[in-house]
């Protein structure tokens, strides 16, 4: 069974009395060629008379595509025949008109050769239209609230690997922007930002904590690291000063923990033989050298 998606549509300019007919699958994308593109009949018509281009009305829709192009000859020859207009259209009609297809590669392209033609002009109806855009996308927004939200979590769902490898790419292609953002608006709401802390660690302490935890599992090595760095001058006054304490200390711990210790130092010697016995062998050759 034949697909009856075919619409008929005119485009009226009253002040002229001139009439445009054509037939489409399409009504949205080939109003839109109409209005961009140079080579129709009616961006042409416009253009000339310096008016703005008209809606597309649709008349008829609901064809099969031999019934369009029938549809469309009736039309054309209706306006010109009964009607007081001027017919803008040069053939008779029932031709394969509409949007041409193409592949992805293509429209790419002819988007690039579009875009870099157009760039001034698309730059200064921004700039002249900004602030009457982002009033209508914000009305827009307000009015559809529900919809959008719904979208866009349906959206999130079914593109959930490809908004995480775009964030990811993102945020590595922009690390110091986003750092530099990050920093400013920290610095803009610091106050603000400790109080939102406070109150959650506050709300949340045994979450913290797990936290806390886990972030000093991971992360062990490195933060005594930084926190004998930041310390160094205080740990070694203290270790001169209680130099017998300590070695005390260091003695019985030994003795406490001797299979732990053992045990540890195997796992290392397992983790690292290849740079051990590389080192020992380093060590062999220059004590040969000094003898």
């Amino acid at each position: 069974m034949e697909g009856k998606f075919d619409s008929i549509y005119i485009y009226l300019w009253e002040e002229f009395n001139t009439v445009y007919v054509g037939r489409t699958i399409n009504p949205k994308e080939r109003h839109r060629a109409h209005k961009n593109r140079e080579t129709e009949l009616t961006y042409k018509f416009s253009s000339e008379h310096h008016v703005e281009h008209p809606k597309m009305i649709i008349i008829e829709n609901g064809l099969t595509i031999d019934d369009g192009k029938e549809r469309e000859k009736y039309w054309i020859n209706e306006y010109r025949e009964n009607s007081p207009y001027i017919v803008l259209n040069k053939t008779k009609g029932g031709e394969i008109g509409g949007i041409t297809k193409l592949t992805d590669e293509e429209r790419e392209q002819r988007r690039k050769i579009w875009a870099e033609k157009h760039k001034e002009y698309a730059k200064k109806w921004y700039i002249e239209n900004k602030e009457k855009m982002r009033i209508k996308q914000k009305d827009y927004a307000e009015a559809h609230k529900q919809e959008i939200a719904e979208y866009q979590k349906e959206y999130r769902i079914e593109h959930k690997e490809k908004i995480s490898e775009n964030r990811k790419k993102y945020q590595q292609e922009n690390k110091e922007k986003i750092s530099e953002k990050n920093k400013k608006i920290y610095e803009e709401n610091k106050e603000h930002h400790y109080e939102l802390v406070k109150k959650w660690i506050e709300e949340n302490k045994e979450r913290f904590k797990e936290i806390q935890k886990r972030y000093y599992e991971k992360n062990k090595t490195e933060l005594n690291k930084r926190r004998y760095n930041t310390n160094k001058e205080k740990y070694i006054k203290y270790n001169q000063g209680h130099k017998e304490e300590k070695s005390q200390y260091n003695k019985l711990y030994r003795e406490k923990n001797h299979d732990k210790i053992k045990e540890k130092k195997r796992q290392y010697y397992l983790a690292n033989k290849e740079k051990i016995l590389l080192q020992q062998k380093e060590h062999r050759k220059q004590k040969k050298m000094l003898i």
